[in-house]
């Protein structure tokens, strides 16, 4: 997500458009803090809804966590879960050397 001061957004609209353009939301800064966001409108925004959306975009940026962000969408974290393999967003958050590792420990406490 890309952070756009209102003063740069006033001198130089272009910046906000380019990258809704390349399909980034963008965060409106006054004196360094949020004051607003704005996302792209494309086909997945309009099918899956502005607020599964902006949700969605929070938890990729690491701004909320998956039971944040399921409970901001009304679900289980399950439900997160897949909705996140449905739109092909990583959710485990391991390197395949760590996922090795957290695999191998779980094997020594299940027997």
């Amino acid at each position: 997500m890309q952070t756009v001061a209102i003063r740069e957004l006033k001198n130089n609209p272009s910046n906000m458009t380019k990258y809704l353009a390349e399909n980034q939301s963008v965060f409106i800064t006054k004196h360094s803090k949020p004051i607003g966001i704005t996302i792209p409108l494309n086909d997945d925004t309009l099918s899956i809804g502005i607020k599964n959306v902006v949700a969605l975009e929070q938890y990729k940026e690491g701004l909320i966590s998956l039971g944040k962000m399921a409970e901001f969408l009304s679900m289980t974290k399950q439900e997160a879960m897949h909705l996140l393999n449905r739109l092909d967003i990583e959710w485990l958050g391991y390197e395949d050397a760590e996922l090795d590792e957290q695999i191998s420990v779980a094997k020594k406490y299940a027997k």
